[in-house]
């Protein structure tokens, strides 16, 4: 009988750390906007100091964002109903703008990089501006 507590244990132990494991693999929507807020700095930092490498960085972590998890987009698409693709559309449009803006800094070309930023930029604060109150609203509601 003492020889199933060790194992009971490491069961134990073992369901625990792929608990925690599948709850750090998907971030709520809350983090996964703070972590493109910080993005979006390192971009503003690179650009500031000409550093091309950071402005790449900060566009590649926009660009690789974690997904929504699957419960919150079922609230999120709930919630917003026909306005759901434009929801996505955003998203769509500052990936691909991510992309033209690790693009240019690859290339060093600042005019290019500044253009692609203001309009992801655009892009961030229009789609703010039209969901960011509901879906945060509806977010707030679940457990």
């Amino acid at each position: 009988m003492t020889r199933r507590k060790p194992l009971h244990s490491i069961s134990l132990l073992i369901f625990a750390m792929s608990t925690i494991v599948a709850t750090a693999a998907e971030p709520s929507l809350k983090e996964i906007m703070q972590d493109l807020r910080d993005n979006l700095v390192e971009i503003t930092d690179g650009l500031l100091v000409d550093d091309f490498e950071r402005v790449a960085r900060g566009a590649a972590g926009v660009a690789q964002h974690a997904p929504i998890s699957a419960p919150q987009a079922k609230q999120i698409a709930a919630a917003l109903g026909p306005e759901m693709p434009a929801f996505k559309q955003f998203d769509e449009q500052v990936h691909a703008l991510s992309l033209a803006i690790a693009s240019a800094a690859s290339d060093q070309d600042r005019d290019a990089v500044i253009v692609n930023y203001r309009r992801m930029v655009d892009g961030c604060v229009a789609c703010h501006a039209a969901f960011k109150e509901r879906v945060a609203a509806v977010l707030s509601k679940s457990p």
